[in-house]
């Protein structure tokens, strides 16, 4: 080596066990001159990475061994005894559908099935009203209503065909099954409480006192129906 020549920097050696500072001192080497560092250290020609390395695992056990702070316990007891902020709980879950020209949701914990093509059986003396008569789902006689009498649309369900429809709704509320004919059903929506919209507007074709508001879905206008209300007003009025 030329007299003239610069002299190569002092290459740290990374501390060993014996050197190792007291419980709690933690010397970082590897952010240093390990993988995380200048990559200087020797001892990566032969471990290859720090974390196979006996001084990075000796850093590791005396982080476990050292002694809590004498203030620990009680931050993390303020911590967890702090009243917690209430989430709200996201989202609401509503099946949506068509009755004539109207589209509705109600809430899919209503919803048993959706059935195929049944017979409506009328029952004398109740040709009027919401009732439609008796349908067999399953082996099983069912109340059949009519949703959209209740509800003032004009042109829907039973008005096509009162005996045969194509697709029925199968509904519990609060114990009582229920079925009603739809024109179309489209799924399943989700949305939160805020979305739903104030619904005046609404009372001529629905009738406002059946509806909780108005939901936005695929750039149509959708009326939420309250649940409570239209069963036991179906229910008061088969009884």
């Amino acid at each position: 080596m030329s007299v003239n020549s610069p002299m190569p920097p002092a290459r740290q050696q990374p501390l060993t066990t014996a050197q190792a500072p007291s419980v709690g001192e933690v010397v970082d080497c590897w952010n240093q001159i390990g993988v995380a560092g200048d990559a200087s250290c020797g001892e990566l020609a032969q471990f290859v990475h720090c974390r196979n390395c006996p001084v990075y695992s000796a850093a590791g056990a005396r982080l476990l061994d050292r002694e809590l702070p004498a203030d620990y316990r009680r931050d993390w007891t303020e911590h967890f005894s702090r009243k917690k902020d209430q989430v709200a709980s996201g989202r609401t879950s509503v099946v949506v559908f068509r009755i004539g020209a109207e589209w509705l949701a109600l809430s899919t914990r209503a919803f048993q099935e959706v059935t195929g093509a049944r017979r409506v059986h009328s029952m004398p003396h109740r040709r009027r009203g919401v009732l439609l008569g008796l349908i067999n789902v399953r082996g099983e006689l069912r109340l059949c209503v009519s949703l959209g009498r209740l509800l003032g649309i004009e042109g829907g369900d039973s008005q096509k065909n009162p005996t045969l429809h194509e697709r029925l709704v199968v509904a519990e509320w609060q114990g009582a099954v229920l079925t009603f004919p739809v024109d179309e059903i489209q799924g399943i929506h989700r949305y939160a409480p805020e979305d739903v919209k104030a619904a005046p507007g609404m009372a001529a074709r629905t009738g406002a006192s059946f509806t909780k508001g108005l939901l936005s879905w695929q750039d149509r206008t959708i009326g939420c129906l309250d649940e409570d209300l239209i069963f036991s007003t179906l229910n008061r009025s088969l009884a």
